[in-house]
């Protein structure tokens, strides 16, 4: 009986699907089967910006998941929204809906798009950047230009607050399954961040320091653990560093607890980059060092 009543069930749960017109993306820790929807933000969360944003949805789509990645992001840093969905996306699973609410505000206007990935997760927001490095490791499927207001809050798709009134209804109705080719035109092409190469010679990489890890005053550099093979460093080492225009000598190391507490050490940080610290302090108030700084690393002697 119990399996009887368990079928008629599902049967219900399907034919439900198919009358809405709706697919239903099969998520096993959501029982509505709706996609989870994280979000990038400049707002903060001192005022009603990010709830305002969420209620949108809610209203849009019940029993949605949010994830908050960050709204602590720099005023109108597309650069850094682009590390931090580069940072998390491997984390969540296919069919994801991404909410990115960072705006330049230059004088040339900004389309709003969904992007869709290679990898199966999707992308809502201003084609100003914010998918650079997404774009570079994951690839993109397609683009496509939001100009469908039924899809949107306001019938409008201009807005001092795109995020209320375009990119989060945007966001709920492709959480639940609707489909987004409906939204818009096809696009060819998105905007790219210009893409800063390191520089590796026979003596020295040179990179920058790009962010600071949140309160804690760490450096996040732009240097890849696989530049950094070629200056040629053991772990227990001492590393030949320049931040800026001073020198210091750190122990490259695994783990905080390597060095005594307040000591300063260099390590790969969890994004395959080399990073700058101190143990138990902040190394960027220590040492004054100022976003964006060069960072460079000599080569070992032989």
């Amino acid at each position: 009986m119990a399996r009887k009543i368990l079928r008629l069930v599902c049967s219900l749960i399907l034919v439900g699907c198919a009358s809405s017109g709706r697919l239903f993306v099969n998520y096993d820790k959501n029982p509505m089967g709706l996609a989870p929807v994280a979000m990038v933000s400049d707002f903060g969360t001192l005022d009603d910006g990010i709830g305002i944003c969420k209620g949108v949805m809610l209203k849009v789509q019940p029993n949605l998941t949010f994830v908050d990645i960050t709204h602590q992001l720099p005023a109108f840093s597309v650069r850094d929204a682009a590390r931090f969905l580069s940072n998390s996306t491997p984390y969540f699973p296919v069919g994801s809906v991404f909410v990115i609410l960072v705006e330049r505000h230059t004088e040339k206007t900004t389309r709003p798009i969904v992007a869709k990935t290679k990898r199966g997760q999707y992308f809502v927001g201003s084609d100003n950047g914010s998918l650079s490095l997404i774009a570079e490791r994951d690839g993109i499927e397609k683009v496509r230009e939001i100009k469908n207001v039924d899809w949107i809050e306001s019938k409008s798709l201009v807005s001092t607050f795109m995020g209320r009134d375009v990119y989060c209804p945007v966001a709920a109705k492709l959480a639940r399954g609707e489909d987004w080719t409906s939204i818009g035109p096809e696009i060819d092409k998105i905007v790219r961040l210009d893409k800063k190469i390191l520089k590796v010679s026979e003596t020295e990489v040179v990179g920058e320091v790009v962010a600071l890890d949140g309160p804690f005053g760490n450096l996040i550099t732009d240097v890849t653990a696989s530049a950094f093979l070629n200056a040629k460093y053991q772990l227990g080492e001492k590393v030949s560093v320049t931040i800026g225009k001073k020198s210091y000598s750190l122990p490259f190391v695994k783990t905080f607890d390597d060095v005594p507490v307040n000591e300063n050490l260099i390590y790969i940080d969890s994004t395959e980059h080399v990073a700058v610290a101190t143990n138990q302090g902040n190394f960027a108030k220590r040492y004054q060092v100022n976003i964006p700084s060069k960072f460079l690393i000599s080569i070992k002697k032989e």
